[in-house]
């Protein structure tokens, strides 16, 4: 897998879950009908650049992002 493709697969996660909120790996797959390695790398550079944090509910692993919060200039 080249490094841009990973690049737009975590863009793309990133921007569903700006729209859709928590997501669990099987709930991406079904979404982006990435293979679940794909997610998880994608996740992994996400969750290296502080975008995502993981939450275990019950055994299973939910994404969600990190709070963003603009700087305001003035």
């Amino acid at each position: 897998m080249m490094k841009n493709t990973i690049g737009i697969n975590a863009g793309d996660i990133w921007q569903l879950l700006s729209t859709k909120g928590p997501l669990s790996v099987r709930q991406i797959g079904d979404y982006t009908h990435y293979r679940d390695s794909a997610i998880l790398i994608a996740v992994g550079w996400l969750y290296r650049e502080n975008k995502v944090r993981l939450i275990d509910k019950n055994g299973s692993l939910f994404i969600e992002l990190n709070n963003v919060y603009t700087e305001n200039y003035y």
